[in-house]
């Protein structure tokens, strides 16, 4: 069933209205929609909303899958967790927020006060910044390791961070051992011997090496392979000739926009603007703590049996050598808002279910109804009121506060209502959090960034 209430063109009115600007003079209908559809994505971000089914069918012998690009079965799992938003599209997002003219996003168009490699260059750089605070995307690959002297293993210089790493020794040491993560100082309580008598990898470091660097431990002692599960920095923005995507979840873009708005409201000279520069990064933030309580997967059947998802921790730690295992699939494992891994790895065509929470559902027609119930259309609209009103700075916009605070409380509150609905399992908020606190991404015992300020650290603990 679908909500029938509203379309896509009466949303759009229903907001000019509120802005009293009826016949869309100052705000024109491709800017109210993408109002409404930052609302939309925000509100399933926040709340959970939009659920669905989907499955994959899997392929012998291959124990990773991102659900980003399975095509199996309608509705598939690309359709609901693909990734669409590019990088035109937060261009002209920026370009209505700093009342320059939308005519192009790869030619200017504008003022004086900015030139397009400056949005391009905001919007590449927060893009970037969002991947690394976040991990929320993680890519696979397999990189070929020599042997001796030092057992350094050199990384492609878009790593952001090692998530997870498997040593596949050559043949006839032709399987995987998973790698632990460890320090220089662990690794020689442990063997003393660990750099200068060679073996099969256990245990890696990044504490010791340079930053494009992985030191194995004990250093190898026959060639092999080293599979790398890595947070990357995303694909070249800014191209002349065509749009570029994100390469992020599409409820996350926003968070990029806000980001390079307050990039650029923060620069010196006529565009800076101390007030609305602190708004948005404050916003940027908040969609960086969302991030990490993203859910994906809630529920997972094999072959029509329900089964309670993992973490690829908890696979590693149970069974350390289940890639070497083909068999009937019995754990699916979660690893970040894209990647997932099945154990054993399928030694056949098995099929796989997943309920998972999908990106907003995002109108493309004026007859396409907003797909939100009657009690929530409101808070909608309060929140794209809210964001149209970003380009007028003053009153007007600091008035609109209450409705935004209305809506980020109504977007809670189902979420909180869909948690007290997990009465014998984690919360999907919870159970989105579990990898990263079996392997935290940061420690805020490190440098405190209180110190750096100059005021006193609140504390320390596992970071997301």
């Amino acid at each position: 069933m679908n909500y029938t209430h509203t379309t896509y063109a009466q949303a759009r009115q229903m907001l000019a209205d509120r802005l009293w600007d009826t016949h869309k003079i100052f705000w024109v209908d491709q800017e109210l929609g993408i109002y409404l559809t930052e609302a939309l994505r925000t509100f399933g971000l926040v709340s959970a909303f939009w659920r669905n089914r989907a499955g994959l069918l899997t392929i012998p012998g291959t124990a990773f899958y991102d659900v980003t690009t399975q095509v199996f079965g309608s509705p598939n799992l690309a359709s609901l967790l693909t990734y669409t938003v590019t990088d035109w599209d937060i261009v002209l997002a920026l370009q209505y927020h700093l009342l320059e003219s939308t005519v192009a996003q790869n030619v200017w168009h504008g003022t004086e006060m900015f030139m397009l490699t400056d949005l391009q260059t905001a919007v590449q750089n927060r893009r970037n910044q969002f991947l690394s605070d976040t991990g929320a995307v993680v890519k696979r690959s397999i990189e070929p390791v020599l042997s001796p002297p030092i057992g350094r293993q050199p990384l492609d210089d878009t790593v952001i961070d090692v998530r997870r790493a498997a040593w596949l020794g050559a043949a006839p040491f032709d399987y995987y051992q998973t790698l632990w993560r460890n320090d220089e100082r662990f690794l020689t309580a442990a063997d003393q011997g660990w750099s200068v008598n060679p073996n099969i990898p256990n245990g890696y470091s990044i504490l010791g090496p340079p930053p494009l660097e992985l030191q194995l431990a004990p250093i190898p002692i026959v060639n092999g392979q080293v599979e790398l599960l890595t947070v990357n920095t995303g694909p070249r923005l800014g191209a002349p000739i065509t749009a570029t995507l994100l390469g992020i979840p599409d409820d996350l873009s926003p968070a990029v926009k806000w980001g390079a708005l307050a990039d650029l409201l923060g620069m010196d000279g006529v565009p800076r603007d101390p007030v609305r520069a602190q708004y948005c990064e404050t916003r940027y933030q908040q969609y960086v703590q969302l991030a990490r309580l993203l859910p994906v997967v809630i529920h997972t059947e094999l072959n029509g049996v329900p089964l309670i998802p993992c973490t690829l921790q908890e696979l590693d730690s149970s069974t350390p050598e289940w890639q070497n295992i083909q068999s009937s699939p019995q754990d699916i494992a979660t690893i970040s808002t894209n990647l997932i891994a099945l154990n054993p790895v399928p030694d056949a065509v098995y099929s796989a279910t997943f309920d998972v929470v999908q990106k907003a559902v995002i109108p493309q027609n004026d007859t396409d109804d907003i797909q939100v119930g009657r009690e929530q259309l409101t808070m909608i609209l309060d929140y794209a009121e809210h964001l149209a009103l970003f380009k007028i700075e003053g009153y007007e916009w600091h008035a609109a506060t209450r409705q935004a605070n209305n809506f980020v409380q109504q977007s809670a509150v189902y979420n909180q209502r869909l948690s007290a609905a997990a009465l014998a399992a984690l919360s999907i908020g919870e159970q989105s959090q579990k990898l990263k606190q079996e392997i935290p991404r940061r420690n805020d015992k490190g440098v405190s960034v209180g110190a750096l300020r100059g005021t006193p650290s609140s504390g320390g603990g596992p970071g997301a």
